[in-house]
């Protein structure tokens, strides 16, 4: 009799350990993460979903606004844009779908142009620090269809030089203090390239140490051609 319960005693011992290595193998992985900020250089009034549940879930993204960074898996992902919901007709009017492929930096920017996907874009973010007094980084990106190449100018001297839509420059390191106006304001100025007639005249303070992200919004030569502006 002792033997016979010595014999279902291992036994159960085994099926119990089978069972917990079953329970451990049987964990899910984690998943890794990225952080993706979503910037509307659209007209319209927009909102970001992922798997069918919307990003940004405190307001809706406005024209010329950028939500700041959210956190979501690594991979290559598809994002739905959408209108927000309309009380008129109680639907919710879908822009695109866009998938952006597989990359490995950690910061990413979706910039939301128009409502086609094709004019949609990705730009990667990765900054160094600036350890350096009185300067800062700045980059500039065209997320203007049908523009052209653009020139950009800062503080009378030209900066940035031919950047076509969908596309963005290299990281310029910049004097924050060099032709900054009595207020510490200095002069920006976009061009279409080869032109020396501004399509808009802007001017900006920045702040030592930082790094900045200009980018377009609008159709040049309209009244609504115009200046976004991030500090990331």
């Amino acid at each position: 009799m002792k033997i016979r319960l010595s014999v279902l005693f291992v036994i159960a011992l085994i099926v119990g350990l089978a069972a917990c290595k079953k329970k451990y193998d049987d964990a899910p992985s984690a998943v890794s993460q990225v952080r993706l900020n979503v910037v509307n250089a659209s007209a319209d009034t927009v909102n970001i979903y992922l798997n069918g549940s919307r990003l940004n879930t405190t307001s809706a993204i406005l024209p010329s606004y950028s939500t700041g960074y959210y956190y979501v898996p690594e991979g290559k992902q598809t994002y739905e844009v959408k209108k927000p919901f309309n009380v008129n007709t109680s639907a919710v009017h879908s822009l695109f779908s866009i998938t952006l492929p597989a990359d490995t930096d950690f910061y990413h920017t979706l910039f939301i142009t128009d409502g086609k996907a094709d004019d949609a874009f990705q730009t990667i973010d990765s900054f160094p620090e600036d350890t350096t007094s009185n300067t800062c980084y700045i980059r500039f990106v065209n997320s203007s269809p049908g523009s052209g190449n653009l020139d950009m100018s800062y503080g009378g001297t030209t900066l940035f030089s031919a950047v076509a839509f969908k596309s963005y420059s290299k990281l310029s390191l910049i004097s924050t203090t060099n032709g900054a106006s009595v207020t510490g304001l200095i002069p920006i100025k976009i061009f279409n390239t080869g032109s020396s007639t501004p399509l808009y005249i802007d001017s900006v303070s920045l702040t030592s140490g930082s790094r900045y992200t200009l980018y377009t919004l609008g159709t040049p030569g309209t009244t609504g051609f115009s200046l976004g502006f991030r500090r990331d």
